[in-house]
């Protein structure tokens, strides 16, 4: 422990005199403090006429929602690459020639990511207290929602460090952690699900142990303790919150154990060895099928080759199309047509639109990360490749993996807009499914280009691909999106609560604007990274060309 000390004194003095912290601090807490005051204005405006109780009520409920998302999956975000980036540079064995023991370096690991995140939810303090002075919500609540926030990120970090040793691709430590929180919140209420509907069933009561697994039921405890079948539900979210915790302390046993032995090469074939070798044959193939591979890929271009050589890659994206066309028959056969199409299907078809316009954004960052980390990235412009060659492979390598399943999406959402106005269904029942439709439909081709050059900028700019791909996100698709449709989604409300607009008619004012301005946005923020990214490209080759030409003018 003596050791520890150390490096959380020295991870709190960089975290204090870094800028980001304070401007994270203020980002996280300015948000918080405006979305509570949308909500008050809201109600305040609507028919309802809630009191300041049911105001605060509400208020709570959904500032707890988004903290509690944001809570569970930045933290395995944050720390997905803490090790891995050591294991790829090669110096995390350096660590350990110090006197620095593998909890130390684990939880410095885990406090150097979680410093901020830490500072960001104490930043919200002060906005979670404003519904407990409208009413409504008490102060038992509020300790619950704190125990429930820092639970849920401490699992989340420790998961993302976890990971990060089982994989040194970010992106895969990120899916492998969120995959395991996923698992972690839902899989309980299945199990409860199942016992209780089964043909001897249990009682909720008797059933009700199974959830405590689950890090959502310290939350549900805070904002909605009768939809859980505890007689003491206090007790039961303690009890919760201390097996999570116990969860998360073996997690991080584990990790702290087997820091200390991964980086190590040679000696004999263990289990970690042997599973690492597996998870390599298993993206890879063997010797006569990577050969294979490298010869089709290699006919189409080199950077295909690059891009392409993990040979599940192209299959991917269709596990997620299967996901959303299961998603779609389960719903045809259970509620019909008339109840798929509609809100439901619209807002399934933006969150795996949403989904794709992530994956456009790794996808375009990977490889040229993969080659800067590995210090491949200039001898690329060694083997006759420029900058039009790797850029239009890039966009070639995009259109094979991913152009075929998001057409699929487009078509969908195609047919679903040209049935709804001509279905038996009630105009105003299907009005906003419609809406979202279409603006998945219009949109989509403008944010696959713009994250795509926004991404390949943030790697080109020494990002990481995590944090390049966030960036992207938020410049193309987060941001614009939340000031588009918050300023006129908020005018649309007011008009109709006003009386002023039928509901059909505030949609339209509350999607069409918006669609046609980030429509613009990203046309020009697109062709603004675009030039930067070409522009670097031909500096970088300029500058290669030239100390191959002059070696001795030291201009590489």
């Amino acid at each position: 422990m003596r050791t520890l000390w150390p490096v959380l004194e020295r991870e709190l003095r960089v975290a204090s005199r870094r800028p980001q912290t304070w401007k994270l601090r203020l980002a996280v807490a300015g948000a918080g403090m405006v979305f509570l005051l949308v909500m008050v204005w809201f109600f305040g405006r609507s028919g309802i006429r809630a009191s300041s109780g049911q105001v605060g009520s509400a208020a709570f409920h959904a500032v707890t929602l988004l903290a509690g998302l944001w809570a569970l999956f930045l933290g395995c975000q944050r720390t997905a690459d803490s090790l891995g980036r050591e294991r790829r540079e090669g110096t995390l064995g350096l660590l350990f020639l110090t006197d620095l023991n593998g909890w130390s370096v684990t939880a410095g690991k885990l406090f150097a990511a979680g410093v901020d995140t830490v500072f960001q939810i104490v930043a919200l303090i002060p906005v979670l207290v404003v519904p407990v002075l409208l009413g409504g919500v008490s102060l038992g609540q509020l300790v619950m929602l704190f125990l429930a926030l820092g639970n849920a990120l401490f699992l989340s970090l420790v998961s993302g460090l976890l990971a990060s040793l089982l994989s040194r691709d970010p992106r895969q430590a990120t899916g492998l952690a969120a995959a395991w929180i996923l698992a972690l919140v839902f899989i309980p209420w299945g199990v409860f699900a199942f016992l209780t509907t089964r043909d001897n069933p249990f009682s909720p009561q008797e059933a009700g142990w199974v959830l405590l697994a689950s890090p959502s039921v310290p939350f549900l405890g805070a904002v909605a303790a009768a939809s859980l079948p505890f007689p003491e539900i206090r007790l039961a979210c303690l009890a919760a919150v201390a097996l999570q915790g116990i969860v998360s302390l073996v997690l991080m046993w584990i990790t702290a154990d087997w820091v200390r032995v991964v980086w190590q090469e040679g000696g004999g074939p263990g289990w970690r060895q042997r599973w690492e070798r597996f998870a390599a044959w298993f993206r890879y193939g063997g010797a006569e099928r990577r050969k294979l591979s490298r010869q089709r890929w290699l006919a189409e271009g080199a950077w295909d080759w690059l891009s392409l050589r993990d040979v599940w890659k192209p299959c991917l994206p269709w596990v997620l199309v299967s996901a959303f066309l299961l998603l779609q028959f389960v719903s045809f056969a259970s509620v019909g047509v008339r109840g798929t199409f509609g809100v439901g299907s619209g807002v399934m078809s933006a969150i795996f639109h949403l989904l794709f316009t992530l994956w456009v954004a790794g996808e375009a960052s990977i490889t040229l990360s993969e080659q800067r980390i590995a210090g491949a990235f200039e001898l690329l412009f060694t083997t006759g490749l420029g900058a039009d060659e790797i850029l239009a492979g890039q966009g070639r390598v995009l259109r094979k993996i991913l152009l075929v399943p998001v057409m699929l999406l487009m078509a969908y959402d195609l047919i679903v807009v040209g049935y709804l106005p001509t279905g038996p269904e009630s105009w105003n029942n299907v009005v906003l499914g419609w809406w979202l439709h279409l603006t998945c439909l219009v949109l989509t081709p403008f944010y696959w280009g713009a994250v795509r050059w926004a991404s390949t900028r943030a790697i080109l700019g020494g990002r990481a691909i995590n944090l390049a791909v966030g960036l992207a996100m938020n410049s193309v698709y987060l941001l614009p999106g939340i000031a588009a449709y918050g300023v006129f989604g908020g005018a649309a409300t007011v008009l109709v609560l006003d009386n002023r607009l039928t509901w059909s008619d505030g949609l339209q004012l509350a999607f069409l604007p918006p669609m046609l301005l980030l429509a613009g946005w990203c046309t020009w923020w697109g062709r603004r990274q675009a030039g930067w990214v070409r522009r670097e490209f031909r500096n970088a080759l300029t500058s290669r060309t030239n100390a191959a030409a002059h070696p001795g003018s030291g201009a590489a």
